[in-house]
């Protein structure tokens, strides 16, 4: 009975820790030191990984040296660099904060996250215009 219950609290345990979210850390960035950018990506049980963006303070990439049409997400996985869409990015009505999100499930793997900046979303590859990166992070 005892080896039951231990056995079922294992298993309980382990649901728990793999169904909480990976924070990703972002170091400031060289491009756009104000930025604050945040990401939680998240494993599902078919094997998928949820990945929520929320940027803050990054100025209009038509601001930038050269100036670009718009910010690009990437993730890195052992597949390599795939691009996961544009960042759309907006002022409040009662605010001059520009923010930005991206909500989005992939089947790969991310083990970093890149912000480019670029003149259009469909690239199969990254610029060199890397505005901002995550450190790299392992799925626990």
């Amino acid at each position: 009975m005892q080896s039951k219950l231990l056995l079922s609290l294992a298993a309980i345990l382990l649901l728990v820790v793999s169904s909480c979210a990976t924070k990703v850390n972002f170091p400031v960035s060289k491009v756009a030191p104000g930025a604050d950018v945040s990401a939680k990506v998240k494993g599902d049980a078919n094997g998928n990984f949820k990945i929520d963006l929320k940027v803050e303070n990054l100025t209009s990439p038509d601001r930038l040296n050269p100036p670009k049409e718009m910010y690009v997400v990437w993730i890195e996985t052992a597949r390599g660099t795939k691009n996961l869409g544009q960042l759309n990015m907006s002022s409040g009505m009662f605010s001059a904060t520009r923010k930005g999100s991206l909500s989005t499930t992939s089947a790969f793997e991310p083990k970093r996250i890149l912000i480019t900046a670029e003149n259009v979303s469909t690239n199969n590859q990254p610029s060199t215009q890397v505005i901002i990166e995550s450190e790299i992070f392992n799925q626990d």
